[in-house]
This record gives structure tokens, C-alpha cells and sequence, in this order.
């Protein structure tokens, strides 16, 4: 006998679809948080603050702009500070810089680079949003392009 238990392969199998699974749940719902929570964060802070109804003023706008670049920044560096404990626990050995790599150091290609948890809900985050912006414009924002 080899050791294996029949059934470990597709225990194992089992084990990284449901894994694969909550990440991708997991990565969606971030995504959302961060890409349609800040800007409704921000409307709703400047409801309080403007308290009237009707148009927005400058200063509200400016508040509310200023405000969700500000948590995107912010949102920014706690993912890189995240991305860089996650990367650093990971790696033996010094990090070498990638100007002091040889040219003979073999590069991810195109499937073998996976990216981590923190980068994929950055990234659905944007398609997330470019998108839904895109059908906002053309579809709910009333006559957007000259005509």
C-alpha cells in the first residue's frame, strides 16, 4: 500500500472548490463594500450636514468628493499594508529587489502569477464599478450625450 486513503484526492478537491468558492464570495462582497459603500457613505454624511432638500452646493460636493477620495486612499494603504504581511509571511529568505534579479530568474507567465485575496477585490472592485457607472451614464442619467 502507498498510505493514501482512497477518497483523499477528491477530499482534497472538495476542500478547494469550497475554498475557491468562499474566496470568490468573499472577494464580491469586499468588492461591493468598497466600491458602492464609500460613495453611499459619503452621500450620506452630507445629508446630514447639508440637512435641506434640493440641489447640492459646491462646499457639498466638495465634501463628498473629497471625502471618498480620502477613504479610497485610505482603503489603499491598509490593503497594501495587508498585501505586504500576507506576501512577507510567505516568502524565505531576503527579498531581492527586481532590478537585482538575473535575467535568467524565471518570470510568472500568463496562469502561473496568482494574485492575492487583497488585489482580486481591488480589481472586481473596479470592473464593479466602471460598469456600473457605464450602464448609470447611458442608461439612468437622462439624455448624457449630445444629441
Amino acid at each position: 500500500m502507498t498510505g493514501a486513503r482512497p477518497g483523499t484526492a477528491a477530499l482534497h478537491r472538495l476542500r478547494a472548490a469550497v475554498a475557491g468558492i468562499g474566496s470568490t464570495i468573499l472577494t464580491v462582497v469586499g468588492a461591493i463594500a468598497i466600491g458602492a459603500g464609500v460613495p453611499v457613505f459619503w452621500l450620506f454624511v452630507a445629508a446630514q450636514v447639508y440637512g435641506k432638500p434640493g440641489a447640492v452646493t459646491g462646499p457639498v460636493a466638495l465634501l463628498i468628493g473629497t471625502g471618498i477620495v480620502l477613504s479610497y486612499w485610505g482603503l489603499l494603504l491598509a490593503g497594501a499594508w495587508v498585501r505586504g504581511r500576507m506576501i512577507a509571511s510567505r516568502e524565505r529568505g531576503p527579498r531581492r529587489a527586481s532590478w537585482n534579479r538575473s535575467m535568467r530568474d524565471a518570470r510568472p507567465g500568463p496562469g502561473r502569477g496568482r494574485t492575492d485575496p487583497v488585489e482580486r477585490v481591488f480589481i472586481v472592485a473596479t470592473a464593479l464599478c466602471l460598469i456600473g457607472f457605464g450602464v448609470w451614464f447611458f442608461a439612468f442619467a437622462g439624455a448624457p450625450v449630445p444629441g
